[in-house]
């Protein structure tokens, strides 16, 4: 009786695991089918910077900002300055490095592009060492970048995506609960939720949200009053409610896109670009080395006129060859740009007119 107990035991935890093995091939789209597409032309891919993670547009001067930062050279043990570069959106001249009088090592990642009062400014999550994580800020004129402050806190472990509300308030993802070790990639692959949102309201910082599975891209919709959220392993994009004045979260809605979503870009219409890895696992192959493709998506998502709900548009979708591991997407005018995590390039397409 005993052996037949143990065996029932030893069956359905077998049986358990196998399931939650099969769970998370599923979720990280081993089992997904591709059909690639444009939905537009290419005009041209600018190979001139490493890592193009993460991008954000001034609408009002034509400007876009794009965080550089060479991942494959600092994951072989020699990591190097990355950078913020400038592309005139209207001019067609290849992006340009800007100058910057911040004096510390700077690798960023996330940006955040913020106007108020005449002045122009960016929100920079940065990475100078594995043991140190910042959001600086700085203002931009004169075709440099003027380093303002830095913000560091204990409970900022893993900054990955800013979002500036004022000068001196944001919102910052942690796309881990765990800074390192081995409960760090127990964390992603049974995706515990121990990722969290922050928000620095100007003298500290406070949990926003809990309960997110690495989460990501952060942005808020032009008057502010919505703030949205991905967590990548969780697949979904939340929208929240925002009270603009003390900056906490209402959550009132989440739309799980099935694929693994990256950064947010919120267009100068309300829309929203999310880059996103349809194939998570591809993801994880392609940064150990640049010879395995990881696949590329954008989506375009048109809010309904009830707030929450979306009209949800596949733009891109690419099995790696052209792109790959896209995490931003970015809309001006007719045309779109793409980043990706670890290669040098940002793709620029014109959109094709639906008829």
């Amino acid at each position: 009786m005993k052996r037949k107990l143990l065996y029932i035991f030893f069956s359905a935890m077998g049986t358990i695991l196998a399931l939650k093995v099969l769970n998370m091939l599923y979720t990280a789209g081993v089992f997904k089918t591709l059909t690639p597409h444009l939905q537009g032309t290419i005009k041209t891919i600018y190979t001139t910077m490493p890592g193009t993670e993460d991008m954000d547009v001034d609408y009002q001067k034509g400007l876009l900002f794009i965080s550089s930062n060479d991942r494959w050279e600092q994951l072989k043990g020699n990591p190097v300055e990355g950078g913020i570069y400038l592309l005139q959106l209207d001019s067609g001249i290849v992006p340009r490095k800007l100058p910057t009088t911040y004096k510390g090592i700077f690798r960023p990642h996330g940006i955040s592009f913020f106007s108020k009062a005449g002045g122009d400014y960016l929100f920079v999550v940065n990475h100078p060492s594995n043991d140190e994580n910042y959001v600086e800020l700085f203002q931009f004129r004169n075709d440099s970048l003027f380093h303002q402050k830095s913000f560091s806190d204990p409970s900022m472990c893993c900054p990955n995506d800013v979002v500036g509300v004022d000068t001196d308030k944001f919102y910052v993802t942690n796309d881990h609960g765990t800074k390192k070790g081995k409960m760090r990639m127990v964390e992603d692959y049974l995706r515990i939720p121990w990722s969290y949102l922050l928000y620095y309201d100007g003298a500290q910082f406070k949990k926003a949200y809990e309960g997110l599975t690495y989460g990501n891209g952060l942005n808020v919709s032009n008057d502010g009053s919505k703030l949205y959220v991905t967590h990548t392993t969780g697949r979904e994009l939340l929208t929240f409610s925002r009270n603009k004045e003390t900056g906490e979260l209402k959550l009132i809605d989440k739309l799980n896109l099935q694929s693994g979503l990256d950064n947010i870009h919120v267009d100068d219409e309300d829309n929203l670009w999310i880059a996103s890895h349809p194939k998570m696992l591809k993801f994880i192959g392609h940064a150990k080395d640049s010879i395995n493709k990881s696949p590329s998506q954008v989506f375009k998502l048109i809010p309904a006129t009830n707030g929450t709900n979306y009209i949800v548009e596949e733009v891109y979708l690419n099995e790696g060859e052209q792109l790959s591991g896209s995490s931003v997407a970015v809309h001006y005018k007719t045309d779109f740009f793409v980043g990706v995590v670890f290669d040098h390039k940002v793709l620029r397409a014109t959109l094709t007119k639906k008829p």
